[in-house]
């Protein structure tokens, strides 16, 4: 089973949501299917799914297969890519 711990989890939602925002709401938008929000933000990652907030609300993003820490890079950009 592949780990992703809560200290990593804090440090890539902090940086998500301080730098990559605009990929948070394609995630929320496209893979959560909802489109209207005012606020949202990345809440927890681990090695199953992404976590997003909503306006109080929360959105849960599977990914395709379990991650590791060492996976989350990659995954993330690769499913940014899947959206253009």
């Amino acid at each position: 089973m592949k780990i992703i711990s809560k200290e990593t989890s804090k440090r890539v939602c902090s940086h998500m949501n301080n730098d990559h925002i605009d990929s948070v709401h394609k995630y929320l938008i496209h893979y959560g299917k909802i489109s209207r929000f005012e606020n949202a933000y990345m809440e927890e990652i681990n090695n199953r799914y992404i976590k997003i907030n909503y306006d109080g609300h929360s959105a849960i993003i599977n990914f395709k297969n379990e991650i590791s820490e060492e996976e989350i890079h990659s995954t993330l950009v690769s499913m940014i890519k899947e959206i253009k």
